[in-house]
Parts: structure tokens; C-alpha cells; sequence
């Protein structure tokens, strides 16, 4: 799909392009994901300092396991991503998780973010539930899940422990009533 998007610094209309990330795309999945990790360490459960130390196999693994959406600009440089899976246990399948959501600061606010939750909506539309968790000081990401109608239904007390920091996380679901 590709998107565009008007109103942007100069006054232009933004082109980006939002589709799967391939195992062509290796490299660059993971540069971008561990600048994610580096940057905002209180936002992912990874961290970097063990991401960093794994090879690329790894995150070729990722890949095959989840959908993984990337927007790419114009120059087709991977600007943003999230991923979501669900499990291949019975009991569980009908659950989809969100996980990895990322967009660099120079795209934020160009509407990517809602762009790439879109696809895995698309994506994770035969799930009853998706999930995710969002910590509870990022409320420019919990505006964003809440718009599309997530809703908080619990708080993990020091869910993550970031250098020392406890930071808590917001549980959100969204739930369908068509979902398989």
C-alpha cells in the first residue's frame, strides 16, 4: 500500500510506502530495530546490549515467525515497523500480539505510525483479541493504540527494569466480535 501524506514541514505531499519486511530487508530490520532498543530502551522488553550480540540468523527468525510491516520512504530507507504473531497453540490462537512498534523522530507525526498500525490490524483482523503493552509514560503511543480502540485493562507494576528503573506498562486489548 502506499500512502500519502500532505501537510508535512514544507508544505509537500510525503510519500511513504507500508508492506511486509522481507528477509531482503535483513540488514536494515535490524539496524532499525536495535536503534529502537538503544534509544528507547524503557519501551521494549529486549534490550540492546543482547541484541546487539545476536546474528543475523536471529532476526531472519523474526521475520519468518511474525508480520513484520516496515514504512519506507521515498528513498525506500525502512523509517518505521511493527510487528505482530499469534501463537500456533490452540488455546491461544485466537489471540494476536503487537509488538515492536517503531518510528524513527524525524516521521513521526507524518502519519506512518497509523499507517503501520493499520496493516497489522489488517493482518491480525481473524484474531478475536490483539494485545499489546505500552509503557505508561509514552503518551504519544498510547493516544495512537487508544484511537484505534484499545483499551487499558490492566497496569504491570515494573514490567520492565531499565538500568536500575522500574517502569510500569499499560495492557491494552482491542477486542472483535467477529474474530475466529
Amino acid at each position: 500500500m502506499t500512502i500519502e501524506i500532505s501537510g508535512s514541514k514544507e508544505s509537500a505531499v510525503e510519500k511513504f510506502t507500508v508492506r511486509r519486511i522481507t528477509e531482503s530487508d535483513l540488514g536494515d530490520f535490524r539496524e532499525l530495530r536495535l536503534e529502537a532498543l538503544r534509544l528507547h530502551p524503557d519501551a521494549f522488553g529486549a534490550s540492546y546490549d543482547e541484541c546487539t550480540l545476536k546474528p543475523l540468523h536471529f532476526f531472519a527468525k523474526q521475520l519468518r515467525n511474525s508480520h513484520v510491516f516496515g514504512g519506507f520512504d521515498l528513498h525506500n530507507t525502512l523509517q518505521g515497523m511493527i510487528g505482530v504473531n499469534r501463537s500456533s497453540l490452540p488455546k491461544l490462537s485466537h489471540v494476536a500480539s503487537i509488538w515492536g512498534m517503531y518510528v524513527r523522530a524525524e516521521m513521526r507525526g507524518s502519519g506512518l505510525s497509523s499507517r503501520l498500525m493499520e496493516a497489522a490490524l489488517e493482518v491480525a483482523s481473524s484474531a478475536k483479541t490483539v494485545k499489546l503493552s505500552v509503557v505508561t509514560t509514552n503518551r504519544a503511543a498510547y493516544a495512537l493504540y487508544h484511537s484505534f480502540g484499545f483499551t487499558e485493562w490492566a497496569t504491570d507494576t515494573a514490567a520492565l527494569c531499565v538500568d536500575g528503573v522500574f517502569h510500569d506498562e499499560f495492557l491494552m486489548r482491542l477486542d472483535s466480535e467477529s474474530g475466529s
